[in-house]
């Protein structure tokens, strides 16, 4: 029986143990490797017959010098570090876990929002310093009867949709490429186009995946007219919109605030603007963390490899476009 060569590009995890118990018993020698160089990952994963990535840059180059390979496996529902296309003209798909930490996203996206809706951190910092309801105040809003908006109604916007569903909000407006604007969901989620969803929410919450349709979909003139008093939410991905525009929004323009957890560039430049405002709330690109999420997610991740191997059809996939 023939033994499969399984390469992990970059473990971001102390061992691969819960692959390792995927595989167990199987045909399959599996390779961990954390830091290579670009160069020597494309002579490591050369003959590879399956590559299991996490954050390494999988180009056009290196897909191009795959002898064997029968699957890149994605540790995550994104899949913007790898070609796509390139993988597609050589019929191999890029394996991705849909489900992977959607109740987490979920709950961190529902926590921000009540975090920079109540001003939490900014009063926990005063009260640090000494301060007792002895500094300026801030306008802080009801919740309950406003308006949520969803961008991206995949499965970690309904989750998100799920979180928040206690807060009272009136009306809920979803926009997604998979739903007619005017539809109507059992519940009670509404389908709106994306200028009406930013006119019309006083909360968004973004759950979009980054894609070339996607990248800066919330450009400066996007941000520019959402409602007047409005607060963004982002946990999906930091390229979905303008940081420049995010900027000039919740300075001269009509953003209240927003939270964020990630970032165009990770970590942030020191000197981005956006650190240096007092209506920002920002965390770590931490929303996908959980004991229980991580074990999943390298699980899943390890049998969309094998469902390859043994049956030629990954678990879950992106469907290639050539």
């Amino acid at each position: 029986m023939n033994r499969y060569r399984v390469v992990i590009t970059d473990n971001l995890f102390d061992d691969s143990r819960v692959e390792e118990e995927v595989f167990r018993n199987q045909p399959v020698t599996l390779e961990s490797y954390r830091h290579l160089t670009k160069q020597e990952l494309k002579e490591t994963v050369r003959t590879a017959d399956a590559l299991m990535v996490n954050m390494a840059q999988i180009d056009r180059d290196l897909i191009e010098g795959l002898e064997r390979c029968r699957i890149i496996s994605r540790y995550g529902i994104g899949y913007d570090n790898v070609d796509v296309n390139a993988a597609g003209e050589k019929d191999i798909p890029v394996g991705i876990v849909p489900d992977y930490c959607r109740t987490e996203v979920a709950e961190h996206a529902a926590a921000l929002l009540l975090s920079c809706a109540r001003r939490i951190p900014q009063r926990h910092d005063l009260v640090r310093k000494g301060h007792w309801r002895d500094s300026p105040g801030h306008p802080i809003l009801r919740i309950r009867g406003s308006v949520a908006g969803i961008l991206g109604y995949g499965q970690t916007g309904r989750s998100f949709h799920e979180q928040i569903s206690g807060f009272g909000f009136s009306r809920v407006l979803v926009h997604s490429r998979g739903l007619a604007p005017g539809t109507v969901l059992e519940n009670g989620a509404e389908a709106v186009s994306l200028d009406d969803l930013l006119s019309c929410s006083d909360y968004l919450s973004v759950h979009l995946p980054l894609t070339s349709d996607t990248r800066h979909i919330l450009d400066e003139s996007r941000l520019m007219a959402m409602k007047e008093g409005s607060l963004l939410i982002n946990t999906a991905r930091g390229g979905v919109l303008c940081e420049k525009g995010l900027y000039r929004a919740l300075t001269v323009g009509p953003l209240r605030a927003a939270a964020l957890d990630v970032f165009d560039r990770e970590p942030p430049d020191p000197d981005s603007a956006l650190l240096s405002l007092d209506n920002v709330v920002l965390t770590d690109h931490e929303a996908y963390y959980s004991e229980q999420s991580v074990v999943d997610l390298r699980r899943k991740a390890a049998e969309n490899v094998l469902a390859v191997l043994k049956t030629g059809q990954p678990v879950s996939a992106v469907v290639p476009v050539p």
